[in-house]
């Protein structure tokens, strides 16, 4: 390996990127193996409510969801592969000649992600083609692990906000025209049904709150050093390295949206059970049937938020603020890097 400072300042910065997505990556395993009950409690229950789908409306409403997990499963997990596709593509191999700054000759050997200088000459080409295997092998294991922890929690997300639709659904046909038996089982199974899901939603925020404070401080940080190469490329006039950086600080803005986005409707659908009980025809029902009802409304004015380590909610709201202190950042930096 070559010692000293050396690469393009594009190729540090992938190796930059490469080291902290790795890291990231083995959090996203070891993190909730940790909460692994909490994490198999939430699967086991989405095999029971699949397995006991009772209705063609239930089903429909169950689909959606599980329709919007799919499609943020396929363009997230193809777009992983297809960033890597390239990247091998455009690095096979082989031995490469490049002029320096002093415009001499440089032999190097090329690698997926890196800088190529980091890779010795003296090794032999059978050590080399294993080493080039082994971080191809790296990318694909990577990508599969870093985004495929995320579209996991997300399609667990979207099942419970379907759940809380779905219950929400089942108690605007309670009329009050029933008998005072039937009333009473309705409201008590309700009832269960939605501590079980609050419960639920406690379990996925416990199992993954610490997750996404890792990730919003590792994205937070690669857009950072995105932004001062963006900065330079500009003002170089790089087009490559401009694009390169400009689709890097994309992508992570992308992945704290997903959260924001598991937290905005998981806290929606929950907040809309009060106003379906509101809403129905509770002025029907039996003095003993209505103080069940606002017992169940009390339960759920402890609102559900989705938290980033129990420090920062989720939600609309505060990407948007993250958004905000990010060009914020990036203004300064450009007012630093022009002076």
């Amino acid at each position: 390996m070559t010692k000293g400072n050396c690469g393009t300042i594009t190729e540090l910065v992938d190796a930059i990127s490469l080291m902290t997505t790795s890291l990231m990556a083995v959090l996203k395993i070891l993190l909730p193996w940790s909460h692994r009950r909490r994490v198999a409690s939430l699967v086991i229950s989405v095999v029971q409510d699949w397995s006991q789908v009772n209705s063609k409306k239930c089903q429909e409403v169950m689909l959606r969801y599980a329709f919007i997990g799919r499609v943020v499963f396929i363009v997230q997990m193809s777009g992983a592969y297809m960033t890597i596709i390239p990247l091998i593509l455009t690095r096979l191999p082989r031995s490469v000649e490049l002029i320096d700054a002093d415009n001499r000759s440089l032999f190097l050997r090329n690698i997926p992600i890196g800088p190529r200088c980091w890779v010795s000459l003296e090794i032999s080409t059978f050590t080399y083609s294993l080493y080039y295997i082994f971080v191809c092998v790296h990318l694909f294991i990577l990508a599969t692990s870093y985004l495929g922890g995320d579209v996991f929690a997300f399609g667990l997300a979207m099942h419970l906000c379907g759940q809380f639709e779905l219950l929400y659904r089942s108690f605007e046909k309670f009329d009050g025209n029933e008998t005072s038996v039937i009333q009473r089982k309705i409201v008590s199974q309700f009832a269960k049904r939605h501590n079980s899901l609050l419960n639920l939603a406690d379990d996925f925020e416990t199992a993954f709150s610490l997750l996404i404070l890792f990730e919003l401080g590792a994205n937070a940080f690669i857009i950072s050093i995105s932004e001062i190469i963006l900065l330079r490329a500009i003002k170089i006039g790089d087009t490559q390295i401009i694009s390169a950086m400009a689709i890097r600080i994309y992508l992570m803005y992308i992945q704290i949206f997903m959260y924001s986005y598991i937290g905005e409707h998981l806290s929606r659908q929950a907040e809309k059970l009060q106003v379906s009980i509101y809403s129905s025809r509770w002025y029907k029902l039996p003095p003993i049937i209505v103080r069940d009802l606002k017992f169940i409304m009390m339960r759920n004015n402890h609102l559900f938020h989705l938290t980033a380590g129990k420090i920062w909610n989720m939600d609309y709201q505060n990407f948007k603020f993250i958004v905000k202190s990010m060009f914020s950042y990036f203004s300064i930096l450009r007012l630093m890097i022009k002076d």
